[in-house]
């Protein structure tokens, strides 16, 4: 049709991804045609149309491992073949507009050629910063040569792009500190789409009667410490017992998940806690969510989750639920004190008498979970998205 054509590419698996479903969503929504170019895992068709996008999933999975130069080696593989599909139909189906999601930043060298040749603009979408993560990841300093050259493909990724989007205030002042020009910098915040979650307005949910659930849901990674609710779980194990059937549902996939098993089974937790076979997909998640008494947000605080809004917070906060998060300075940044109970340690003892507190007291997070709501309600995808949708009509010349 004669509907605007934005390409946009992200190493991910597109159905598990809110923020880039969101994003695609809104862009059909508002009259464009969407190709995105995503992984693909074995069994997966190779085109697909999901919610009006046109999906194309290139051939290769994501990587899940410890080797840098693997890591590496499927950024580059995806980049290539990505970077061949925009070459090759960038003109044949008139794409006017690149939008390229991180990880990794230089993924923006898909858009070499559109971008240098034939002037297409290309809207570079930072969702983590990718030195602190790495320097993390394995265990180096952050003035290493290999952080210092993630430092400086940052700069030169977001130098190519025309305008560089990100998820919140904390990590636009980071990209600033890299040498990335703040004005050019726009922030899209991870709010939940109400075409999946529904309304925050009306009444609070009911919490489950029957049985009290605790949530976890996202990716399981030893960065975001989940081992540490479970080690508080089997530390208050008799008291929680005392206080009625109780269970924690993990909704999720990633690196720990084989470990995080392992450690309830060690734990003694095996018939408390559920985890879900792999991701559960994002229209699924609302309902599997509802009901439940806690929403949990763990992380080990270390230099690259410092800069993390779990998505599950405000997800959390959208469905009415009540949550406990560890208190970084971007989640305080976000969230007071009154909205969800924030924990400054990773000590499990603290984690265990936290949840005790909230399980024995229901008012206290019926209370919290409204709080987080009108968060929800004055911080809301549907308005939100016009940034988004603005930028794109802008950087196509669909508006002034």
């Amino acid at each position: 049709g004669d509907r605007p054509r934005v390409a946009m590419v992200a190493y991910t698996q597109y159905e598990t991804d809110p923020r880039v479903r969101r994003e695609a969503e809104a862009l059909t929504r508002a009259g464009f045609a969407v190709d995105f170019l995503a992984l693909r895992r074995a069994g997966q068709a190779g085109h697909e149309e999901i919610g009006g996008v046109d999906l194309f999933r290139l051939p290769q999975d994501r990587y899940r491992g410890e080797s840098g130069a693997r890591y590496a080696a499927a950024y580059v593989r995806f980049l290539l073949r990505a970077g061949w599909w925009l070459f090759r139909q960038t003109r044949r189906r008139r794409i006017r507009l690149i939008h390229v999601n991180t990880m990794p930043d230089f993924m923006v060298l898909a858009a070499l050629w559109p971008r240098a040749v034939w002037r297409v603009p290309v809207i570079l979408d930072i969702h983590d910063s990718m030195p602190e993560i790495f320097a993390e990841k394995f265990g180096v300093s952050p003035r290493h040569w290999k952080i210092r050259l993630l430092r400086v493909q940052e700069r030169w990724s977001a130098r190519l792009a025309t305008r560089v989007l990100t998820v919140h205030e904390p990590i636009r002042g980071l990209l600033a500190e890299h040498g990335v020009p703040r004005e050019k910098i726009d922030i899209l915040l991870n709010l939940p789409d109400e075409a999946v979650f529904g309304s925050p307005e009306g009444p609070l949910p009911e919490e489950d009667a029957a049985c009290f659930r605790l949530v976890h849901h996202g990716t399981l990674a030893h960065r975001l410490g989940l081992d540490v609710a479970l080690r508080a779980l089997a530390a208050i194990r008799a008291e929680m017992d005392a206080l009625g059937p109780w269970r924690l549902d993990v909704f999720g996939e990633g690196d720990a998940r084989s470990a995080l098993v392992a450690l309830c089974r060690e734990l003694g937790l095996g018939d408390r806690v559920v985890f879900s076979e792999g991701f559960v997909p994002l229209t699924a998640l609302p309902a599997r969510l509802r009901g439940a008494g806690l929403g949990l947000a763990t992380l080990r605080l270390q230099s690259d989750t410092r800069w993390m809004l779990p998505t599950k917070l405000l997800e959390y906060a959208h469905l009415g639920i009540a949550a406990l998060a560890r208190a970084t300075p971007t989640i305080r940044h976000h969230f007071g004190e009154g909205l969800m109970t924030l924990i400054e340690s990773d000590d499990p003892m603290a984690w265990g008498d936290a949840i005790l507190t909230l399980r024995r007291d229901s008012a206290r997070r019926r209370a919290q979970a409204e709080r987080a709501r009108e968060f929800a309600r004055a911080h809301r995808w549907e308005t939100h998205q016009r940034i988004y949708v603005e930028l794109v009509q802008r950087l196509t010349g669909l508006r002034p």
